[in-house]
């Protein structure tokens, strides 16, 4: 038989009495003070509450909802009990309180009801109790539920995380067995998700289940994309200086669930001189193709080869990224006209002179000319600003270094000969002598040997001349300078011109 369950308010007003004219003493009394029931007792036993001079009112805990208490006579309180269905004795108390008369004290009756020679046997299962669903159009899934027990019930409730997502076909249930479906929404994410759901019996004593809900990830389609600076990759390409460089261009590459490898296939110029590297670093999602040529092209004809890049999925690819190295030009120089220097304003001047651990047959200058809006900040080091900018590399007779760090330029005529950082021509460091413009790793940023180069919003626009020929005159008064240019480029044009004003020295001692 189910056992009925009876809801008593917090505060039930029992019937009170008056007090009597006199002046008699206020006092309250319950008989019998304690009341005990067997398991199977549900017949109402009676409570007798005299009260003089106060009103009263009783109360039943909500816990104690297998107590009921009903008005009976004038002064009578009938009090029964449902059947004990589990083996444990249980107790609760009938508080009778005084109203607004704090001099009476409260008395409480104690309910005692004695446990079952043949208890109700509780217990709440779910099967199955993990449920696993795909990450998209996935169909609801069944739990059978099976409550066992007089007046055992459950309810059900998904953890707050996963509320969104997972949606109960029901959220309470009572004795007996009861489906419970369990749906999802799909799974935007390429990730797993998983949470619980819980089943929370009234019977403190089973315990609660779960459910295991985990919902895979989503599963993207193949795709595989490249960029390059941010952007597509240029039509033509990569393109390399014929002098290689240090430095690699990089491809960015986006796969997504496709296994990928890059081959070089050679067009031109023979094979070898092209390095490939791939970088994957799963945990930051980056993907690169690293491209590097540090070989010199010898050949004024360009050298190309092809960059392919394959995928195992069948529709994906193959994917080409043209390279080519250009070839060693006729020129280094690309202004092609003569050129005269009237707008040089400002001098950077870097001297290495002798000291103990440096004992050379010569001091080396490194001086920099510029024009009004053009800038050398040692801080970055780099040039900044629009406007011309011509670097000479030359070396004088030895100088030491000084306390008073002050230096100067020799007076005298300066010639270009060959440029000083080839190993085979160390030789020419000698003082009187200028090193010839020749290309170099860090051009046009800093210039190997003697250049003019034109700047445009901190920029290089390619508009350069490497000097090979010619001399420079340097006459000094004081802190004032005179010099005097009369170049030749690389492809027989004239640089010329003068600087007149003082050098901002940084000596390197």
């Amino acid at each position: 038989m189910k056992k009925t369950l009876f809801a008593v308010a917090a505060c039930l007003l029992a019937m009170a009495c008056k007090p009597e004219d006199g002046g008699t003493t206020a006092s309250l009394e319950v008989s019998p003070s304690s009341l005990t029931f067997g398991a199977e007792d549900t017949t109402p036993q009676e409570i007798t509450v005299t009260a003089t001079g106060v009103e009263w009112e009783y109360t039943v805990p909500s816990s104690a909802d297998w107590i009921t208490v009903d008005d009976g006579t004038a002064g009578k309180l009938l009090v029964s009990v449902a059947k004990n269905p589990t083996a444990e004795k249980r107790t609760a108390s009938i508080a009778v309180k005084p109203v607004n008369n704090d001099d009476v004290k409260a008395k409480s009756v104690t309910v005692t009801q004695a446990g079952s020679e043949t208890p109700e046997v509780y217990s709440l299962t779910v099967d199955p109790a993990a449920l696993t669903f795909e990450a998209e159009g996935a169909a609801g899934q069944s739990v059978k539920v099976t409550a066992s027990g007089e007046g055992m019930t459950w309810s059900a409730a998904v953890e707050d995380a996963a509320k969104e997502w997972i949606t109960l076909s029901t959220t309470e249930g009572s004795e007996g067995e009861t489906t419970l479906t369990v749906t999802v929404q799909d799974n935007p994410e390429t990730v797993q998700r998983v949470a619980n759901v819980t089943l929370t019996p009234s019977v403190e004593s089973v315990g609660p289940k779960a459910i295991r809900v985990t919902q895979e990830a989503k599963v993207l389609p193949p795709s595989f994309s490249m960029s390059y600076e941010g952007g597509e990759l240029p039509e033509e390409g990569i393109v390399i200086r014929y002098k290689g460089s240090t430095d690699s261009y990089d491809v960015d590459v986006v796969p997504v669930n496709v296994e990928w490898n890059v081959k070089v296939e050679y067009e031109t110029g023979g094979s070898g001189w092209l390095e490939v590297d791939t970088y994957e670093n799963d945990s930051e999602g980056i993907y690169k193709i690293k491209i590097a040529c540090k070989q010199e092209n010898t050949s004024s004809d360009p050298r190309t080869a092809r960059v392919v890049v394959t995928t195992d999925a069948e529709d994906i690819g193959p994917f080409e990224i043209p390279v080519t190295q250009e070839g060693t030009p006729e020129f280094l120089s690309t202004i092609l006209e003569d050129v005269e220097l009237t707008t040089l304003t400002h001098c950077y001047a870097v001297v290495k002179p002798n000291y103990e651990f440096r004992d050379k047959p010569y001091t080396w200058w490194d001086v920099r000319f510029m024009s009004e809006n053009v800038f050398y900040k040692n801080n970055k080091g780099n040039f900044f600003g629009t406007g011309d900018r011509l670097t000479i590399d030359f070396v004088t007779e030895p100088i030491w270094a000084n306390d008073d760090r002050e230096y100067y330029i020799p007076d005298g005529t300066y010639t270009v000969v060959a440029n000083f950082n080839d190993a085979s021509n160390e030789s020419l460091r000698v003082p009187g002598n200028i090193s010839a413009g020749a290309f170099g790793y860090s051009h046009p940023q800093f210039s190997n040997g003697a250049w003019y180069v034109r700047m445009e919003n901190d920029a290089y626009p390619g508009e350069q001349v490497a000097l090979t020929e010619g001399t420079m005159t340097v006459s000094r008064t004081g802190e004032e300078y005179v010099i005097t240019f009369e170049f030749v480029s690389d492809a027989g044009f004239a640089v010329t011109g003068t600087y007149e004003g003082t050098l901002e020295l940084h000596p390197d001692a």
